[in-house]
């Protein structure tokens, strides 16, 4: 155990002297034995004792509670003081140095004893305490500068592949362009046209992406709202399928539904209209040239269930878990253009409508997702 050092402070020799003694025997270290405040302050930087017995009566022009005020702000130390003197003022005068201890002359050896084993315990428990809250603080403190070093090394790639993403469409349709303008003369109008497709085609991707961005940055914000209202599901569906279709010649879009057509379940139509548009865009984006893509309702009182299915490329089984957290890409998708926001965004309208979003798929067979909200209300 290691030794404990202790300052008394007091006043009068021969108490001084005494208290010292019984000290020594009960195994503590006697620092120094000093009779002012002014000393008592000299030898606490000097020594460093682990307690103070400070007598409130001192010597000089500061007496034992205003030493104890003034060695408080320099050091960390417990404090015990002694004294004949028990009026309410000057109890009032030591409680506001919050003390370990308060020992009234004349006391007993055992008294001492155990006031100063009750101190060092407390005084051992609080550093104790502290420690651990500090290294509670520094945890959290590191917790936080690597999720602040992980969100600005995640916008970083973000800002590098939307560039990237942006840079590819806009080096088409400038290519397409400056072809048209200067040899439009030595082109049939077959490959004006493919021309032409070629921008139109990089101008959709484009305002794919810069949506997926919008939609992306609304939910890092948290001002992608969820506002439900009654909304025609069947003839919503039905208008985004006709939209999504509109935009592509490439695939066949099936829209099905086992719903009534007047169903009219509480759901967010904004945030709707990105789930079944980004589930759409994949798997057209995904699906090989003439394919077919499904889109199926189904539902009952609690919930509504929607199905988008393909036969694409597929995902494989080792990209499933972390398939709807941001710029995540399977490695089969190749040249296909994107940024991995499509999924995450799907999800985080799936979780404002408290809904499940689940996944099956198989690579080169294709990809089902089924989407399942919860509705508080009859859907007819």
């Amino acid at each position: 155990m290691p030794e404990v050092k202790i300052l008394i402070t007091e006043d009068e020799s021969i108490v001084a002297r005494d208290l010292a003694s019984r000290l020594q025997k009960m195994g503590y270290v006697i620092t120094e034995v000093v009779d002012s405040g002014k000393s008592a302050i000299e030898s606490v930087l000097r020594h460093q004792p682990d307690l103070i017995l400070m007598d409130i009566m001192l010597q000089g022009e500061i007496d034992g509670i205003e030493t104890a005020a003034k060695i408080q702000t320099i050091a960390k130390i417990p404090i015990v003081y002694l004294t004949a003197y028990a009026d309410r003022e000057t109890l009032k005068r030591a409680k506001a140095t919050h003390p370990f201890g308060y020992l009234l002359k004349p006391f007993k050896e055992k008294e001492l004893q155990v006031t100063l084993e009750i101190a060092l315990s407390r005084h051992q428990a609080e550093v104790e305490f502290q420690k651990a809250v500090e290294v509670e603080y520094q945890t959290q403190y590191q917790a936080q500068i690597q999720e602040k070093q992980a969100e600005i090394t995640r916008k970083s790639l973000y800002l590098s592949m939307l560039s990237h993403d942006f840079r590819t469409p806009l080096s088409i349709v400038k290519l397409a362009a400056e072809v048209l303008q200067h040899q439009s003369q030595n082109l049939t109008e077959e490959k004006k046209q493919k021309r032409f497709r070629s921008i139109q085609t990089a101008v959709t991707n484009m305002d794919q992406l810069l949506s997926d961005v919008l939609a992306m940055e609304q939910t890092d914000a948290a001002s992608l709202k969820f506002s439900p209202a009654r909304l025609d599901l069947v003839a919503f569906s039905r208008d985004v399928v006709e939209t999504v279709q509109s935009l592509t010649n490439q695939n066949t879009l099936i829209f099905t539904s086992s719903l009534p057509e007047n169903a009219r379940p509480c759901l967010d139509e904004q945030l709707l209209w990105h789930l079944l548009n980004n589930l759409l865009s994949n798997a057209i984006k995904y699906s090989p040239q003439g394919g077919n893509i499904w889109l199926t309702l189904s539902g009952n009182d609690r919930e509504i269930c929607i199905q988008v299915e393909d036969r694409g490329i597929g995902i494989p089984l080792e990209y499933h878990s972390n398939l709807f957290k941001p710029f995540q890409r399977a490695d089969n998708v190749g040249r296909i253009p994107g940024t991995g926001l499509g999924l995450a965004i799907s999800k985080q309208c799936v979780d404002l409508h408290q809904g499940q979003i689940a996944v099956e798929s198989e690579e080169g067979k294709g990809t089902k997702f089924t989407v399942t909200l919860p509705i508080p209300t009859p859907i007819a």
